[in-house]
């Protein structure tokens, strides 16, 4: 199959592409030093406690009892390596081929350009602080990595502000992500200037795809915002269960999810980033409404299954224990059941409603053909049902003009 390159309207200056790219391979390569130095002084730090009254550890810290819980699993790794290094390393490698193939691909389109270089300044994400003297270079690097991933939403794909008094948000927010990341990593500020310009890089993503973009952009919004899907559905799924495995109560099921979403996490990252590079190299290779629906239709099934189960597990070890004095593995065993039975009905019933909702017209159009196909069974005239097949044609297709021909027998 050929590919198929969007035109590019970012399109660098012949004069300027040899610099930009020399500039590219030399932060780049700073870039992975670094990262390499980071990483070898960071991953022997000490395991913190959290059992501890007012310990505070996140759900998602390795802690010294998670680790001796995970001993007494016998399992084949350490739990730090199986859910911290090796995933951590991966997830990097998987910027690097990411940001590779679109440097190799589109190093003369500015935004494509853009998004490739603050992926291998992001892989200093986590690291920066292990790299000693050049702890500032690292910092800096990191913060022209967000800088860079800030003012993407506002020119993607064709490098415009759209609207153009877009541009007085993003660029003095980009120079701010900068600054912040560079000298106050763990600012509150941060957090509360994503969740402000998050709105404007929202509009302005909606404004161009209905108002701007022509049929090749639009196509390559989808692929985008087909990866912010993802991490969507990832973190309904996550937040859902977080709940139930705390910090401060190691056990095996604990770190159970730690090894998931230990890979998970990375998995998902990845995915995001290839699916936005997709975005700006083949956006035509395979049919992208169909990736939305499904992973519309499968997120919000596996969340809507996933609450269900703890819920339903939480409920009957909390009936069992309060009737016999103990917890009971028949709650587990109901609660799979329980699983197995609404799978298929809810999986339905969510596909009904996704259609119905975000792709009406596809929607419209089964639903003709399944009444048509009812129709066929039962109808006898056959005038009637060239007529209702002409219609049927014009409702689902919308020719300019719609002839039948039937031939004699």
């Amino acid at each position: 199959m050929t590919s198929v390159v969007a035109p590019s309207l970012a399109a660098l200056r012949p004069s300027w592409v040899n610099a930009m790219r020399v500039a590219w391979i030399v932060l780049s390569t700073a870039s992975i030093l670094l990262f390499l130095i980071g990483f070898s002084n960071t991953r022997g730090a000490p395991l913190p406690r959290c059992t501890a009254p007012g310990a505070g550890c996140a759900v998602y810290v390795i802690s010294q009892e998670d680790a001796q819980v995970a001993r007494h699993m016998d399992l084949p790794l350490s739990l730090e390596l199986a859910t911290g290094s090796i995933p951590f390393l991966l997830s990097r490698i998987g910027f690097l081929f990411v940001a590779l193939l679109v440097f190799w691909r589109k190093s003369d389109d500015w935004v494509a350009l853009l998004f490739s270089l603050s992926l291998t300044l992001g892989i200093l994400e986590g690291v920066v602080d292990g790299t000693g003297a050049l702890k500032p270079v690292a910092a800096l690097l990191y913060g022209i990595a967000g800088g860079g991933f800030a003012l993407l939403p506002f020119v993607f794909p064709n490098g415009r502000f759209e609207p153009r008094w877009t541009r007085w948000i993003a660029v003095p927010f980009a120079v701010a992500e900068v600054l912040l990341l560079a000298i106050f990593p763990a600012s509150v500020l941060n957090g509360i200037l994503w969740g402000v310009v998050s709105v404007f890089a929202i509009y302005a993503i909606v404004y161009r795809y209905r108002r701007v973009s022509n049929a090749v952009e639009r196509q390559q919004t989808k692929w985008a915002v087909a990866g912010l899907l993802v991490i969507f559905v990832y973190s309904v799924l996550v937040y859902s269960v977080i709940p139930f495995f705390p910090a401060a109560q190691p056990n095996p099921g604990r770190v159970a999810f730690l090894l998931m979403n230990g890979y998970l996490y990375p998995g998902t990252t990845v995915a995001f980033l290839f699916l936005f590079a997709i975005a700006i190299l083949r956006y035509r290779l395979w049919d992208i409404d169909i990736l939305i629906r499904r992973t519309l239709i499968y997120g919000a099934l596996t969340a809507t299954l996933a609450l269900v189960y703890f819920g339903s597990v939480t409920l009957l070890q909390s009936l069992f224990a309060a009737v016999s004095g103990e917890r009971s593995t028949v709650a587990i065993v109901l609660s799979t059941l329980a699983i197995a039975a609404l799978f298929a009905p809810l999986r339905r019933r969510i596909q009904r409603n996704i259609d119905r909702r975000f792709f009406r017209k596809k929607y419209d159009a089964a639903k003709t053909l399944a009444q048509f196909g009812a129709t066929a069974r039962d109808e006898t005239d056959l005038n009637r049902l060239t007529a209702r097949l002409e219609q049927v044609v014009q409702e689902t297709m919308q020719p300019t003009s719609v002839s039948l021909w039937l031939s004699d027998s």
